[in-house]
């Protein structure tokens, strides 16, 4: 019967053969084999990879050089104009703009303004001379609600637009969406607070016929969409819902969009 410290002792000298044998075997193939020498150490030796705005998981040149051309094509093809709506919250406009100057994600700001009774300008929203030159505002003459979402994407000079209320904060996500978006652009890309999504699964339909698959989502909490896709579904809107109570309806489905709404209803 062995003592209990001889059996520790051998179950500690065991797990050491085992990765001394592990290591052996690594460093075998990093030797042997260039190619997974290099794969291996490409995060550690090139230096210019690596900061704190992205990390290198053993991409070569080549193959990081190309996914950085594909991200700027990307940008440049699907450039990007902000949407945001006035009505009363001034303070909340002033808040968002700002958020929205600062990532410098967008060529233009389209600041539409549905209260009649203020004639709104870019004093009223920023102090900074130099940044005013990225900002448009439209003053409607009447409150043209959701509508006004997007009439403003219309308007834009851009291939696509960025939709949030001035009383949500994107800051968190606004990135990933819209790479999500560029990585899939011709179908809506939102996010949606959870209660709202849960509470309204019942707004869901699906019919294979007609590839309709629906179901509720909010724009208001951050969205990206094709400009086109905008401007089909102002003309729809126009065309086929001429009485106000059918508008009113539709433009109050459009304002808390379905997750494919605008894919079965705008492309």
């Amino acid at each position: 019967m062995l003592p209990l410290w001889l059996k520790w002792f051998i179950r500690i000298v065991f797990l050491c053969s085992i990765l001394f044998i592990l290591q052996y075997i690594y460093l075998l193939l990093v030797n042997t084999n260039p190619e997974l020498s290099r794969i291996f150490y490409s995060a550690k030796d090139n230096g210019q990879y690596n900061s704190d705005d992205f990390l290198n998981l053993g991409f070569n040149h080549l193959e990081f050089e190309q996914a950085k051309l594909r991200e700027t094509e990307l940008e440049r093809e699907y450039d990007l104009t902000a949407v945001l709506l006035h009505w009363k919250r001034l303070e909340g406009v002033q808040k968002t703009l700002k958020h929205f100057l600062d990532t410098r994600l967008f060529k233009q700001i389209i600041i539409w303004n549905n209260n009649p009774q203020i004639n709104l300008s870019v004093h009223h929203l920023i102090n900074n001379n130099h940044s005013s030159q990225f900002v448009r505002i439209i003053n409607s003459k009447v409150n043209l609600k959701d509508e006004a979402k997007y009439l403003a994407c219309s308007e834009a000079t851009t291939r696509a637009c960025f939709y949030a209320d001035d009383d949500w904060d994107t800051s968190h996500y606004i990135r990933s969406l819209i790479a999500s978006f560029r990585s899939d652009p011709n179908v809506l890309h939102l996010v949606t607070n959870s209660y709202t999504f849960y509470t309204n699964l019942i707004w869901s339909y699906f019919d294979a016929t007609i590839d309709l698959h629906t179901g509720f989502s909010w724009i208001g909490c951050g969205s990206v969409f094709l400009r086109e896709h905008a401007q089909r579904h102002v003309q729809l809107l126009h065309k086929f819902l001429k009485n106000n109570s059918g508008k009113k309806m539709l433009l109050s489905i459009a304002g808390s969009y379905r997750t494919d709404f605008i894919k079965s209803m705008l492309i």
